[in-house]
């Protein structure tokens, strides 16, 4: 099986399959400083407006940027200063092209695990100093000098481990365009300054005859509780992409290179296409390529998703990573390296998982316009209290505003989409789903009619026997004895198909002599001394052997071979495309679904509706004789009457189709050019993988709207009580402390939810 040459970086979510952004070349930057969807929002913005850019899609799990160019000759250094000029930091991402697949993988796992270090070590120092600091001061415990000490702890969290904090959230608003950082930065120098102001001017703030309280436990708490979920959702992320790294991985280390007979055990990166290869059994099969000597049964559920082994004979193809059965083999490797199907595979889900389904994209819009909003309602509630509030007024301004800005940070906003996405797309890749770009997902949950391909979709793709029909007195033993002899040196794929079929019955055949194809007829022959001649109908009328109808009735959509034996009529065989294993069960269970199910082909309309029938598709949904072009048209048709279309296909000719559907749906084992159109590729040909993508479509999508929920809920409920509209009913305000706990959690509550998505399809 080959995997196609995949487009790194598809047309984003939303733009029409029919009308692609133009290809060219691309630039993936490693970009630090992101943290919540108004940063994706915003580098995406600046890298646009660079002239020369076509697309650019950041993906905040990952932290790169991938930009494609209209402009060739744009150079690096004006996309890193686009970056830069946001307030982020960014470098060329290495790629696959520079270094080896696993060796990028292992690279970006080296850096999040400093990066995890890194958050490691500033969320342990901001503990050490807000547990003492928060129980102190929820205890009310005093003594001489606490306040002065609590302020130079407080000092020292917000100057070492918060400063990248603070100067990040000064930074984005000075360009009067605040950030997460913003908000955080906002509320931590507030309460840190309320603080400072009680304790060096105890006067300033005060109720009548009381000191104003401290809350230095605030600011260092928030300053803790935001580093830690921060390093909660590095880590978790870290798990999100578990995927690719598994991918990745699942190859062989080392092969074993025959060379004049003798076996050397080399490194894989030294195999070349073309060498020959030794895999024993219980080995992995280190590359792409073919089996040349040997049979044995391979494992290829870590590639494919299917769990029964396949039996492997010389001429078949074997994948790279899959597991070699009981038999000791010699292949000869085709594809290696980045070309290998698991290379493809994985550079397929790594471009899914930087791409942005349409729902991402709303909520992109959506953080954008938050924060700003979320700013105006910290003023606003800070004018309220002052106008409107009891003593001490400015007090409790300050801390309503400390607590607005706390609880509304938007991480779990940006993190709910890209979560769910990014697990969705690496299960269905451990599935044999490979997903073009993050939007197939959605589309998938919303297909309504699905429209199939028959030869090499439908049916096997070659033809096999399906009735033999012997004249009387001929037994089919002789009947099938005698074809197959005639057949048996022939290269046509009828007569492959007999043969086959003789042997898979025990026939027990010769060789017949002087055999003689007639192209487009038939062949003649003598076997057992006897003149043989097999055919169609109008071969053997041609030479005076009449055919009777009952036979000529029987083939039902199939191709007859007629064979006579001494002027006589000896009986026919019907040869026929057959269905593929379990294709009826994956239909039938479509159709239970409610999916309206069409069948177009370009084969005759006897064949089409006989594999309609048998497939379970109404025949008045069955078209044949198509060209590509007429099946494109037959998919826009069914678009215009409403439907949500999925094609499925396999050939050249399907491509039309297949890019004119909502949701191109492609065969592992089909042409490069239909994968290439396809939005899902079904690595292992099964026909039920269409229920299996509609499946994690609608679990992935109901996993973003749970992400969703848990990111709006603790904002729709908890900023209005920090602001205070419940103050003047209940007497409730909201502590600094506890909004940046509910800050924390509910980002860290978004990403364990989307992992939830690691068990699908487990049984």
């Amino acid at each position: 099986m080959d995997l196609p040459s995949l487009p790194s970086l598809p047309t984003a979510g939303g733009a029409p399959a029919a009308a692609p952004l133009p290809a060219g070349p691309e630039v993936e930057l490693s970009v630090t400083g992101m943290h919540c969807a108004s940063c994706v929002g915003r580098i995406e913005s600046a890298l646009g407006k660079v002239p020369g850019v076509s697309l650019a899609v950041v993906d905040l799990l990952s932290g790169r940027a991938r930009v494609r160019l209209s402009d060739p000759a744009l150079p690096v250094e004006r996309l890193l200063e686009a970056v830069v000029s946001v307030g982020y930091e960014a470098r060329p991402a290495a790629s696959e092209e520079s270094t080896g697949l696993e060796e990028l993988v292992d690279a970006e796992q080296a850096e999040r695990a400093a990066q995890l270090a890194a958050l490691t070590r500033k969320a342990a120092f901001a503990g050490v100093v807000a547990v003492p600091v928060a129980l102190l001061s929820m205890a009310e415990v005093t003594f001489p000098g606490r306040d002065v000490l609590f302020l130079v702890l407080t000092a020292l969290v917000l100057a070492v481990p918060a400063r990248d904090i603070l100067v990040s959230g000064a930074r984005a608003a000075a360009r009067l365009a605040p950030d997460m950082n913003t908000l955080v930065a906002l509320g931590t120098t507030a309460a840190f300054l309320t603080s400072v102001a009680a304790t060096l001017f105890p006067g300033a703030l005060h109720a009548e005859g009381e000191h104003a309280p401290v809350y230095y436990e605030a600011a260092v708490v928030v300053v803790a509780l935001v580093l830690l979920g921060r390093f909660l959702e590095e880590r978790a992320k870290g798990k999100a992409g578990e995927a690719i790294r598994s991918l990745a991985r699942l190859g062989a280390r080392k092969a074993r290179l025959v060379r004049d007979g003798v076996d050397v055990e080399v490194p894989l990166e030294r195999v070349r296409a073309g060498d020959l290869l030794r895999v024993l059994p219980g080995e992995k099969v280190p590359t792409d390529g073919v089996l040349v000597e040997g049979a044995t049964a391979v494992d290829e559920s870590l590639v494919t998703g299917e769990s029964i082994p396949v039996e492997k004979a010389p001429g078949d193809a074997l994948l790279g990573a899959t597991v070699n059965g009981n038999g000791a083999v010699v292949m000869k490797a085709t594809r290696v390296g980045k070309e290998t199907a698991l290379a493809q595979v994985v550079r397929l889900v790594r471009q899914a998982q930087a791409t942005k389904a349409p729902v991402q994209r709303l909520v992109d819009r959506v953080a954008a316009v938050f924060v700003p909003v979320v700013v105006v309602v910290a003023l606003l509630s800070f004018a309220g209290w002052m106008l409107l509030g009891p003593e001490p007024r400015l007090l409790r301004a300050l801390l309503a505003v400390t607590s607005v800005l706390l609880v509304a940070c938007p991480c779990a906003l940006g993190l709910a989409t890209p979560t769910a996405l990014v697990v969705g797309t690496g299960r269905g890749a451990r599935m044999g789903l490979l997903l073009r770009d993050a939007g197939a997902l959605e589309k998938a949950a919303r297909v309504t009619a699905v429209v199939f391909d028959k030869t090499g979709t439908l049916t096997a793709g070659r033809p096999a026997v399906t009735a033999v029909s012997p004249a009387d007195g001929v037994s089919e033993a002789d009947l099938l004895g005698t074809l197959a002899a005639l057949e048996s040196g022939s290269e046509h794929p009828l007569g492959k198909a007999i043969v086959a079929e003789a042997n898979a019955r025990g026939i027990v055949f010769g060789r017949a002599r002087d055999v003689r194809a007639v192209p487009g007829g038939g062949v003649t022959g003598t076997v057992g001394g006897a003149a043989a001649l097999a055919g169609s109908e109008a071969f053997l009328a041609a030479r005076g052997i009449a055919v009777p109808e009952a036979i000529l009735g029987g083939a039902d959509g199939g191709t007859l071979v007629l064979l006579a034996t001494g002027g006589a009529l000896r009986g026919a065989v019907t040869l026929a495309d057959p269905l593929k294993p379990h294709a009826r069960e994956a239909l039938a269970e479509l159709s239970a679904r409610g999916l309206s199910l069409h069948l177009l082909s370009g084969d005759r309309p006897a064949a089409v509706l006989a594999a309609a029938r048998e497939a379970g598709i109404p025949e008045a949904n069955a078209a044949a004789r198509l060209t590509p072009a007429e099946k494109a048209e037959r998919v826009m048709a069914l678009r215009s009457a409403g439907a949500v279309v999925a094609m499925v296909g396999d050939g050249i000719n399907d491509a039309p189709a297949l890019a004119a559907a909502d949701l191109g749906v492609a065969i592992g084992s089909g042409t490069d050019v239909a994968r290439a159109a396809s939005d899902v590729t079904l690595v292992g040909g099964a026909l039920s993988g269409i229920g299996a993508a509609i499946d994690l479509s609608n679990a992935t999508l109901r996993n973003v709207r749970q992400n969703l929920f848990l990111a709006f809920v603790y904002n729709v409920v908890l900023i209005p009580l920090a602001a205070g509209a419940f103050y003047p009913f209940t007497g409730w305000t909201l502590n600094p402390m506890l909004a940046g706990f509910a800050m924390a959690a509910s980002s860290v509550s978004v990403v364990t939810n989307a992992l939830r998505l690691r068990s699908f399809g487990r049984r």
